[in-house]
């Protein structure tokens, strides 16, 4: 029962909007029409007692011609020129003040109006007067009352529905659009959403806003894809070496060959370390405390064999450090982001140089290379993606772009102020 004041529907809303506000123009009409029935009750009534009055001059002159205690003076004005001739109702309530209207239950079918004053007759004599009239004697009228009330009835009914119909039609033009963002929500998974050009500046931005959701959604859902990859990729060399050079382990008993494939496990299984640590931190974000840990940085640390084993003839490798670098990134992660700058700027480098720069605030890898011809995250695969994560968990920015000349530069900026 009443099931819509609890419920959360646009239905259910606009049924209790439109019950409430038909209740307020319902009682605003209540309210308007109780005072204005109560004046007309309350004027009639004194117009009544005027009538009355108005009766003191006819009383005094009608006495003169028939000299008698009671005289009818009109279907509803009775006189009486003695107290004793009043009925019994009236007596019991004198005295009367003199030349004062006075009501005894004027709203009961029974009441009467009284008013009593006095006159000279003919022979000098001071006469007294009553004059009464029955409360309800010429009232508006039932049938008066019953048009009025009709009328007020019908009124009252017009403005409802008219207020109805208004707030409804005002609420469905308000409403539409979020019942239209509803059905697309729920059904058109692929669409962009929209909203009519009418609705409101709001609904529009709503929707303008619900549709860069979408679409930042569906790249972090791109990119998460790419950083399953990137991680499986990464996993997956070191730990087939790994497995390759066991199974070796047991077809030699020389223990140079034998040292050898130890060599290559330890240094895959090392890999996979630090890289099982970078992707942790990633994920994890168990860096943030970190982020503000500033370690000062040499050149020791920095693979530089490895990364000119993997230059093309023509190739150079150059690398520059400033004294005393301090930065904010554990060697493993630096490291990582190295790796793959370099390995991008030799992927598309055939000729030339290659360039390494590190100082407190920057780190940088200059190539020349073909450059940035479309979109970078194609170009260059997972390596940037697992570099953008790593400036974001450290408070670096990353940015990638071509060269005037020829190549492109790959730059991170440290935005944060490390304790």
């Amino acid at each position: 029962m009443f099931k819509f004041f609890h419920g959360n529907t646009i239905k259910d809303v606009k049924t209790r909007l439109l019950f409430i506000f038909s209740s307020i123009a319902l009682t605003s009409t209540f309210l308007a029409f109780f005072p204005f029935s109560l004046y007309l009750v309350i004027n009639e009534d004194n117009q009544v007692a005027q009538h009355l009055a108005s009766f003191e001059q006819i009383a005094t002159e009608h006495y003169a011609l028939i000299q008698n205690d009671f005289a009818q003076l009109s279907p509803h004005v009775n006189a009486y020129y003695n107290e004793a001739a009043l009925p019994d109702r009236i007596k019991q309530l004198m005295p009367f003040t003199e030349n004062v209207i006075t009501r005894h239950r004027p709203y009961d079918e029974d009441g009467f109006i009284i008013f009593h004053t006095s006159f000279i007759d003919l022979q000098g004599k001071k006469t007294p007067l009553y004059l009464t009239i029955d409360a309800l004697a010429i009232e508006f009228g039932d049938d008066g009352w019953y048009v009025l009330m009709l009328i007020s009835f019908a009124l009252m009914i017009f403005l409802i529905t008219f207020l109805r119909f208004s707030l409804q039609r005002m609420f469905d033009g308000l409403m539409s659009p979020v019942m239209e963002l509803s059905h697309q929500l729920q059904h058109n998974h692929n669409d962009e959403f929209s909203v009519s050009e009418r609705s409101i500046d709001e609904l529009q931005t709503l929707t303008k806003h619900l549709n860069e959701y979408k679409q930042m959604k569906e790249r972090l859902a791109r990119q998460e894809l790419m950083f399953a990859k990137y991680a499986s990729h990464e996993l997956k060399t070191p730990i087939a070496i790994v497995l390759g050079a066991a199974n070796l382990q047991g077809m030699k008993d020389d223990p140079v060959f034998q040292a050898k494939q130890r060599e290559r496990i330890l240094v895959a299984a090392t890999n996979m370390h630090a890289t099982v640590e970078v992707l942790l931190n990633i994920v994890k974000q168990e860096n943030a405390s970190e982020a503000g840990t500033m370690r000062v940085v040499s050149e020791n640390e920095i693979p530089l064999d490895k990364f000119r084993a993997k230059l093309k003839d023509g190739v150079k490798l150059n690398f520059a450090i400033d004294p005393e670098t301090q930065l904010n990134l554990p060697e493993p992660v630096l490291a990582m982001l190295l790796k793959n700058l370099v390995n991008n700027a030799i992927r598309f480098t055939r000729q030339g140089h290659i360039t390494i720069h590190i100082d407190n605030h920057t780190i940088s890898v200059t190539d020349t290379g073909c450059g940035l011809t479309g979109s970078t995250e194609t170009e260059h695969g997972l390596g940037l993606l697992i570099v953008k994560r790593l400036c974001q968990s450290y408070g670096w920015g990353f940015e990638l772009k071509s060269n005037p000349k020829q190549g492109c530069t790959a730059t991170l900026r440290l935005l944060i102020n490390p304790s």
